[in-house]
């Protein structure tokens, strides 16, 4: 292998929440037409490529378009985001190679719950750290530190009961927001799961997710000026935190 090829660890990505709207607010569209804008822009010359290489033997035309990917992706990620209880939501990334987007959209359901105990030890369960049913082998077990909190990643490889073979990440932290400007320090416990299929992907999730946690513990935090936090909490009443 090229020893200019970057470490899996090293890759860039982009992470973004995906909002909860339905089909007739207007946030729904504006936000589709960004999702199709960023396609345009990452997937023009790919499909350009594929469109010259079409075989005239297949008797149509070349049948996809960055418009439908992007549709397509943000129709797919609103659609998930919206089944999910309101302390959930769906962060989506994009991983690059040389300055192009080589996997995207990647899901990632991000919950934001109650702490059950004060010892966070119990995520470990919740995020299978000993293994589940369907991992194929143990699962590795890796630990990660934010500015306000810290956390675990849970890899392993499993199969579908048609023989499919995935990998599974499970994620957990638990973030302690200091006070600030009269309100309370709030603790949450932070769980992030996704599943992905692609070989090439399996081997850099693990980093991809943690640059997310650490995203996710940085808007958190307090600023350093007077404004608020990016992502605020508040007491929860039952099951998670909005």
């Amino acid at each position: 292998m090229s020893d200019e090829l970057p470490a899996p660890t090293q890759l860039p990505w982009r992470w973004e929440w995906v909002p909860k709207v339905r089909p007739d607010d207007e946030e729904y569209e504006a936000w589709t037409e960004h999702m199709v804008a960023l396609f345009e822009d990452w997937t023009s010359e790919g499909l350009a490529a594929a469109r010259l290489a079409w075989p005239k033997e297949a008797g149509i035309e070349f049948p996809f378009s960055s418009d439908m990917v992007g549709r397509g992706a943000a129709q797919w990620l609103l659609d998930r985001a919206g089944q999910l209880p309101a302390w959930s939501r769906v962060a989506w990334g994009a991983a690059f190679v040389e300055g192009s987007a080589r996997w995207a959209p990647v899901p990632v359901v991000v919950e934001f719950r109650r702490p059950r105990a004060e010892d966070p030890n119990y995520l470990m369960e919740i995020v299978g750290a000993t293994g589940i049913d369907s991992d194929a082998r143990p699962p590795v077990v890796d630990y990660v530190t934010t500015p306000i909190g810290d956390g675990v990643q849970v890899f392993a490889l499993g199969r579908t009961p048609e023989g499919a073979a995935f990998g599974r990440l499970d994620s957990a932290m638990r973030l302690d927001v200091p006070p600030r400007d009269g309100a309370p320090s709030v603790s949450t416990d932070v769980l992030l799961t996704t599943r992905v299929f692609e070989m090439g992907l399996m081997a850099l999730i693990s980093a991809g997710v943690e640059q997310l946690m650490q995203q996710i513990a940085n808007d958190c935090a307090p600023p350093s000026d007077s404004g608020p936090a990016r992502l605020g909490f508040v007491a929860a009443t039952e099951g998670g935190q909005p």
